[in-house]
């Protein structure tokens, strides 16, 4: 059975994107949300907090648009920062090494915080 997934955006200060995560992000659901990554990337979007807050799985293939999309970002001078994760994803994200590839914070206002740290990358 496919579970629900939907992601929205809202667009903050200073060029960042929030992407607020919903649901399941699985094999079934992944598209959905690197095709919004992409059209954001199109629009000269390079700043993207990931707000996990209500996401409540993702499997390797919802890591691998993460993955997917986060070079594209730091070329082009931005990142892609990781928050609000719940303690089962976290514990992935910990056991797979992602704290060593992504910024990944608790709260949405230290990732944008974390944006505000370097303001001359775009």
């Amino acid at each position: 059975m496919v579970q629900g997934f939907s992601a929205s955006t809202t667009h903050l200060d200073n060029g960042i994107v929030a992407v607020h995560l919903h649901g399941y992000l699985d094999a079934y659901t992944a598209p959905q949300l690197d095709e919004m990554l992409g059209s954001l990337v199109e629009q000269g979007v390079t700043r993207v907090i990931m707000d996990c807050a209500e996401l409540e799985y993702i499997s390797s293939a919802g890591l691998g648009v993460f993955m997917a999309h986060l070079e594209p970002l730091r070329s082009a001078g931005g990142d892609l920062k990781i928050c609000s994760l719940n303690e089962r994803i976290a514990t992935i994200m910990d056991m797979l090494g992602f704290q060593h590839i992504f910024h990944i914070t608790e709260h949405p206002d230290q990732a944008y915080a974390a944006f505000m740290q370097h303001p001359d990358r775009q």
